[in-house]
C-alpha cells in the first residue's frame, strides 16, 4: 500500500502470514521524504539505525479513521536509515570481455521495487546469449543489445515515481481528497498506468505466463 506522493510518501505491506489466533501480520514500512538539498544528508548510510523522533514529524498528521500512521511508527522495534539513489545510464553495459548486470548495470531509484528482479532477467538473458552464441564477445554484444535501451528507460521511468505516478495523479487532481477513487482516476486509466509500467518492467503478466523458458532445463553451453 502506498500514501502520499513520489516527493513525501510512506509505503507498507506484510511480510508475514496472519497470525491465527490475532489475525495480525508482521508489517514492513517505508516512511520517505525528499529533500531539496541532498548535500546537508551526507552523512545518511546504509541501514543506519535510526530514531523515530528524528523523521515523526513528516508523518505526524497522517492519521485516518483506517490507519494511524504515527502509531504504526512508534510501534516498530527499530528504523534504519537509507538514501534512495539511481545513476544515470550508460553507454554500454560491456567493456571487452566484461559484461555488467544488475545493479552494476543500472543502478535505479527504488521505486518500483523490481532492481533484484531484474537483475534476475539480467543474469538469464546473458545465459540465454552464452547458449546462442557461445562464450563470446557475440554473446555479450547481444546482451547488451537487448536490455541496455529498454532497462535504461526504465532507470529514467523510476525518477518519475515508477508506478507510485499514481498517487501523484491523484494528489494533482484532488490533493489526495476524495470519497470514490474511480470518480478521481478510473478503474480504465489505473489499468492502463500500470500495464504500461508493467511492460516497461519487463513484468507483464500475461507475456511472462505464456513465453517460453529462456533457458531449457539442463542446457549447457559446449
Amino acid at each position: 500500500m502506498g500514501l502520499g506522493t513520489h516527493a513525501h510518501r510512506m509505503v507498507i505491506y506484510p511480510i508475514s502470514h496472519p497470525d491465527s489466533e490475532t489475525g495480525l501480520s508482521l508489517i514492513n514500512w517505508i516512511a520517505e521524504v525528499t529533500h531539496d538539498d541532498p548535500d546537508a544528508y551526507q552523512n545518511m548510510g546504509w541501514y543506519r539505525q535510526t530514531s523515530v523522533d528524528d523523521f515523526i514529524h513528516h508523518f505526524e498528521d497522517w492519521k485516518y479513521d483506517w490507519l494511524d500512521v504515527p502509531a504504526l511508527i512508534r510501534g516498530s522495534d527499530i528504523a534504519y536509515e537509507n538514501p534512495m539513489i539511481d545513476r544515470d545510464p550508460i553507454p554500454s553495459w560491456v567493456d571487452g570481455p566484461v559484461a555488467l548486470l544488475g545493479d552494476a548495470a543500472h543502478a535505479m531509484y527504488p521505486t518500483g521495487s523490481n532492481g533484484a528482479s531484474q537483475a534476475i532477467i539480467d543474469a538469464r538473458i546473458l545465459g540465454a546469449k552464452f547458449l546462442e552464441f557461445g562464450v563470446n564477445p557475440d554473446a555479450l554484444a547481444a546482451y547488451n543489445a537487448e536490455l541496455r535501451d529498454p532497462i535504461s528507460s526504465l532507470v529514467l521511468r523510476n525518477r518519475d515515481a515508477g508506478p507510485f505516478g499514481l498517487l501523484n495523479m491523484v494528489n494533482d487532481r484532488c490533493g489526495g481528497d476524495f470519497k470514490n477513487i474511480n470518480d478521481i482516476v478510473s478503474e480504465e486509466e489505473r489499468n492502463d498506468f500500470m500495464a504500461k509500467y508493467k511492460s516497461a518492467a519487463g513484468f507483464a503478466r500475461d507475456a511472462l505466463n505464456n513465453a517460453p523458458p529462456l533457458i531449457a532445463a539442463g542446457a549447457k553451453v559446449g
